[in-house]
């Protein structure tokens, strides 16, 4: 991507480099330098060293007499000529004692999208805005990192400014230096009930990861680094939970994720019978052992569990944290049944999906009764033998490879001998996602062996109407286009066949299968679902093909048919399917779980915040929570989700007979069947499209997107149901 335009809060105009085919065709892509007594007055006030005009378009349509070389001998003249045949942005090179200090992008009415800040180690720090000029995005983009590992030459910083295209949508996933995100928790206070460390631990922790980031990277500023501190009061659950939000809406696949919570946890029901774990905030006090807990507002008459945190709760909001890589510490647990329920809880228990998403969790906990203070020391145990890590070794390699996590968690371990928390020496254990079938094993004992899929029995499912109604797939590929504009692609059907069969023989759905459908008919088979479905229903409808986006009068997104006509001819697209039109015909089909899989160019258009960055409200991925609870759960709420291979940007269409990008991936989760937990949710679809968008071969293939549409309801998720072994 070159460095400008900005599109809410997320970079994703994707550029090529010179000469390259893109689907308006062939366009030519050059920089000019305007000499300094040429600058306009507008760009006189910035007193930038060096300007360069960065020049999209037909080079044929420029006036050569107004040229020297690359160098622009008349500004005005060039400007009158150049915005007839493409477009115009500047950018501007700041200097200081014959180093570059920055770069300022700025578009064609010199509003600025982008600036950058040269960092040590050929890396550079991006700060994005949007039209209105609020800053949408900051991070460190890698330079060195793409140009080595592409067996390139790294270029001088002068004359990487030189290059029309400095970086990617690809480089802004693959060559980010990722960043971190730490939320500390440390609540003192409870009322009658009083810690002495749990504040000065989290602010520990909150120095600790910051200081060992810098150290980890090498990178000595604070660009990458963004920490959360909730202390005493500033810890309620709306804070807390809030917190857990923002980080969602703004980290990415690639960033570091650490949590610490520093207070109570412990069992509470409200019926004597059901104990459920919760994490308390500064809400709640009282919680002694011989006493219920009580809402600190004394003028709140609710039950006290109103602002408790479920551990449920929390890990339906960390779920939605897309960091690969995330560590859990806390030492709030009143006995081993908090490290089981907190490990059940966080980490996915399926070995199949395991593989196949490939997060990296971590979690620190202690095995029994948390511990206030260590010995006098100041600190809580577990937060001594971590900030006290020595000075040769980094926490963060808990993420590296087996060997360096393990030499990590030896350290700890030797730590607390060192210095043993109580007399058996054994206070904490560190649990690792990547082991964790082993250490499933160790925590819950053998499982037993389960088949793939759920018994649909009445006994099991009796109370879950939302998952005893029928199954229905409307899957639609499209080769074939009679408008010239619109090439013939090799894998839709192939791709739409395959899905089909898949929802067919593995989840039992009816499918309707429709190879090159025009129009009318599409529109005709939806119609039909509206007549027939009922609320218990499910509905799935994947489109693979072309797609189409009109930017102007029109402001929508199409999906191009067989028999869609040449944009020239049907300027208005009333021979496509518009995304509008589709949405509200979608939202009406009285089924309350509907799932829209669009493998098309400009895919994510469907949603109307798609140049946004905040993603959907909370899903929740499979865990070990029983599943009967998580259907229940979500049986009750109305799903309208859509996810698409990309958001504003052209999908690919793969090899021929290789499957695109998307249908491949998404095939390798519904063929895993849920593995051993039975079940497959959106959630975990998209986990794994995420990881793929991480692989450089597919980046620029994937980048999915996700999103509620229509009566769709905070924290719905759509989950597919394998058939039994049994039952085939």
């Amino acid at each position: 991507m070159k460095m400008g335009t900005t599109y809410s809060s997320i970079l994703i105009v994707l550029l090529f480099a010179l000469n390259q085919k893109i689907y308006a065709g062939v366009r030519t892509e050059k920089v000019f330098t305007v000499a300094k007594n040429q600058l306009p007055f507008t760009l006189r006030n910035f007193n930038p060293a060096q300007v360069y005009i960065l020049f999209s378009g037909n080079l044929l349509c420029l006036k050569q007499n107004l040229l020297r070389g690359d160098s622009i001998t008349n500004y005005s003249a060039f400007l009158d000529s150049a915005k007839r045949c493409g477009t115009i942005e500047y950018r501007l090179i700041f200097q200081k004692a014959g180093n570059i200090d920055s770069v300022w992008q700025m578009n064609d009415v010199f509003n600025i999208t982008d600036k950058a800040y040269p960092l040590n180690n050929n890396k550079l720090r991006i700060i994005s805005f949007d039209k209105t000029g609020q800053q949408t995005d900051i991070f460190v983009f890698d330079y060195g990192k793409k140009y080595l590992m592409n067996n390139r030459t790294v270029p001088l910083l002068n004359e990487l400014m030189r290059l029309y295209t400095v970086y990617t949508y690809s480089d802004r996933t693959v060559y980010v230096s990722g960043s971190v995100w730490i939320l500390s928790i440390g609540i003192n206070d409870y009322g009658e009930q009083r810690f002495v460390t749990c504040e000065s631990d989290a602010t520990a922790y909150n120095i600790f990861f910051k200081d060992q980031f810098s150290a980890f990277t090498g990178i000595l500023n604070d660009a990458q680094t963004h920490s959360y501190l909730l202390i005493d009061k500033h810890a309620t659950k709306d804070s807390i939970l809030h917190t857990l939000k923002e980080i969602a809406a703004k980290a990415t696949a690639n960033d570091y994720f650490i949590f610490n919570f520093n207070g109570i946890s412990n069992l509470f029901t409200e019926d004597s019978v059901n104990y459920n774990t919760y994490f308390f905030p500064y809400d709640v006090i009282g919680q002694r052992y011989d006493e219920k807990p009580k809402n600190r507002n004394t003028n709140d008459k609710s039950s006290p569990i109103k602002n408790l945190i479920s551990l449920k709760t929390l890990q339906e909001y960390i779920q939605l944290i897309p960091c690969n890589k995330q560590l859990f510490i806390s030492e709030a647990g009143p006995s081993d049944k908090f490290k089981t329920e907190f490990v059940k809880t966080m980490m996915q228990n399926s070995p199949e999906l395991a593989s196949l998403l490939n997060v990296n969790r971590v979690i620190i906990v202690p095995n029994k009764y948390g511990k206030d203070d260590l010995a006098g020391l100041g600190k809580a145990p577990i937060t001594h033998y971590i900030t006290s890590l020595d000075a040769g070794y980094n926490i963060y390699e808990l993420f590296g490879s087996e060997f360096e996590a393990d030499k990590i968690a030896y350290l700890l371990k030797s730590a607390e001998y060192k210095t043993p928390a109580i007399n058996d020496g054994d206070y904490f254990s560190v649990f690792f996602e990547r082991k964790f079938l082993q250490q499933y094993r160790e925590v819950f004992g053998d499982m037993k062996s389960k088949r793939r899929g759920i018994d649909l029995g009445e006994t099991q499912l009796k109370d879950i109407a939302g998952f005893t109604g029928n199954r229905y797939a409307l899957v639609i590929g499209t080769d074939r286009y009679k408008a010239k504009d619109w090439e013939t692609l090799d894998n839709p059907i192939y791709d739409a066949t395959e899905v089909a069969g898949a929802l067919k023989s593995y989840y039992d759905y009816s499918v309707t299968l429709l190879k090159d459908p025009p129009m009318d008919t599409v529109y005709n088979a939806i119609s039909e679902y509206y007549k027939t479905l009922r609320e218990n229903d499910q509905l799935i409808i994947y489109i693979a093909g072309h797609g189409d986006f009109d930017a102007g009068l029109l402001d929508d997104g199409f999906i191009v048919c067989t028999d869609s006509k040449s944009p020239e001819i049907d300027p208005l697209r009333n021979s496509y399917i518009q995304h509008t039109k589709l949405k509200k015909m979608i939202n009406k089909i009285p089924a309350k779980q509907i799932l829209v899989l669009l493998d098309i160019c400009h895919g994510g258009v469907f949603d109307d915040a798609v140049l946004g960055r905040q993603r959907d409200n909370p899903t929740s991925a499979i865990t070990n929570r029983n599943v009967l609870e998580l259907l229940k759960d979500k049986s009750e709420l109305t799903t309208r989700k859509v996810l698409s291979s990309v958001g504003k940007e052209s999908a690919f269409d793969g090899k021929a007979g290789k499957h695109s990008p998307f249908a491949a991936y998404l095939l390798k989760i519904l063929n895993a069947r849920g593995g051993t937990e039975g079940i497959v949710t959106l959630s975990d679809i998209y986990a794994l499209l995420q990881k793929a968008s991480l692989n450089e071969t597919e980046t620029l293939k994937i980048s999915p997107h996700m999103a509620g549409f229509g009566q769709n309801d905070p924290l719905s998720e759509f989950i597919l149901i394998p058939i039994s072994s049994s039952s085939k």
